[in-house]
């Protein structure tokens, strides 16, 4: 039987099944199509050496005005920032306690329990000592003055860690470890871990194991939720946020070296939200707008969100949020839905979706400063991670239909109810074609 010619088809078929895509490809990896023939990808390379600590579900890139390639990563421990192939810890700070954490050991094990005072953390909060002295045995003075992660919170005034040597081998006290490590110890606590996985509601398997009475609800909040970050830049410094907590800038010209600190403890801070659900910086006219914010209430922020209220910050000023009459400062109340779930920066405008509607969010200057006008009702945006920009086109995972909404056309919302369409429009998404 003589040889035949085969000529494969370029492209991967996945509207049909293995059989059915003859004379051409229905699966790969690592390649890409060249004037119809199949080229490999060189495969993946470490960007570096270095690790961070817990589940990254947030990245930022910017440049300085120095030039300085920065990159903003945030995980559900900690938040860190990039700079050249070190990743720097800047994860704020909560809590200073001066002269009172304590310190007690037992005789064959690597658990120490700490006293301090209305403490506030969480299970799996960090924490660093200094000024601590040995407890007598094997727990020294530099066993103690470091960073460590919480165990287990026993109460309000108690947690426990385990004892570990600068290059984190595990300590074991023994007999002689019977001091409490002085009188001096100061503790500075990083803010509230969040959590892995996702809490559907409230209820059973909220918090801590045992803490609280049987029966009673645990409410959700920034720490015993899915830890999702949000960054933007104002100027070259970086506002974060994690998604129910506070707000935080880090300041470029300080350097990697310190730490991102609460946006309403700075000095000159005027009204500014103490929580949010999502932080974005407007374009041109370059406003903070914090979605989710804490109302005013007197001359104070409440401290409790309003989840559908967006409030924005005086003209090129993140730290006066007091609407006055000589400033753009202010907010508005979204009526349509019950939550904000996310935000997109787009054109001259953000998009921001509810559990149920659009709405775009647009700069008109005094005396409004930003109009907010609906796009659309029944189309609430599943999740936070779901909404993506593409130059005019936002893709949007919803809750009934997979919509996009077109910018070039920000009145329409296009849904596409049939599997097939569902496939078609997430490949162009995926692939970054329209």
């Amino acid at each position: 039987m003589p040889y035949s010619k085969v000529q494969f088809k370029p492209g991967i078929y996945r509207e049909g099944t293995a059989y059915s895509a003859e004379g051409g490809w229905f699966d790969c990896n690592l390649i890409r199509f060249r004037e119809g023939r199949v080229e490999k990808f060189g495969g993946w390379q470490k960007l570096t050496t270095e690790t961070y600590k817990g589940t990254a579900r947030a990245l930022h890139n910017w440049i300085s005005l120095g030039g300085n390639k920065y990159l903003g990563i945030g995980t559900h421990l900690k938040y860190y920032i990039k700079d050249g192939t070190a990743f720097a810890d800047v994860t704020p700070i909560r809590k200073t306690t001066t002269n009172a954490a304590t310190f007690a050991a037992t005789d064959g094990s690597s658990t120490v329990t700490v006293t301090d005072a209305s403490h506030g953390a969480v299970n799996g909060d960090f924490v660093t000592f200094s000024e601590a002295v040995s407890l007598g045995g094997l727990v020294t003075a530099a066993v103690l003055n470091q960073e460590y992660q919480i165990d287990l919170v026993t109460g309000t005034n108690t947690y426990t860690i385990t004892a570990k040597d600068t290059s984190g081998t595990t300590v074991t006290a023994n007999s002689s470890d019977s001091g409490n490590g002085g009188s001096a110890t100061d503790a500075v606590y990083q803010i509230n871990t969040g959590l892995d996985v996702y809490v559907q509601s409230t209820g059973y398997g909220v918090g801590t194991w045992g803490a609280s009475g049987w029966g009673s609800a645990t409410s959700l909040g920034g720490n015993n939720q899915l830890r999702l970050w949000t960054h933007d830049n104002f100027g070259e410094n970086l506002i974060i946020n994690p998604r129910g907590g506070g707000l935080y800038r880090w300041l470029e010209n300080n350097g990697t070296g310190t730490r991102a600190v609460q946006l309403s403890d700075i000095t000159g801070a005027n009204l500014v939200p103490t929580v949010g659900l999502q932080v974005i910086t407007s374009e041109v006219d370059r406003h903070l707008i914090v979605l989710g914010a804490d109302p005013i209430s007197g001359s104070a922020r409440t401290g409790s969100i309003d989840p559908m209220l967006v409030a924005f910050s005086d003209q090129e000023n993140e730290l006066d949020f007091e609407p006055v009459i000589t400033n753009t400062a202010g907010s508005v109340r979204l009526s349509s839905g019950s939550s904000i779930v996310g935000g997109v920066k787009a054109r001259q405008e953000v998009v921001i979706f509810t559990d149920t509607s659009v709405y775009s969010m647009q700069f008109v200057g005094a005396p409004l400063t930003f109009a907010l006008n609906l796009i659309n009702e029944a189309s609430g945006l599943i999740g936070r991670c779901n909404l993506y920009g593409y130059f005019c086109i936002f893709y949007a995972v919803c809750r009934r239909t997979f919509n996009l909404c077109f910018k070039s056309y920000q009145r329409s919302i296009r849904s596409y109810r049939s599997k097939s369409s569902y496939n078609f429009f997430r490949r162009r998404i995926l692939y970054g074609i329209w």
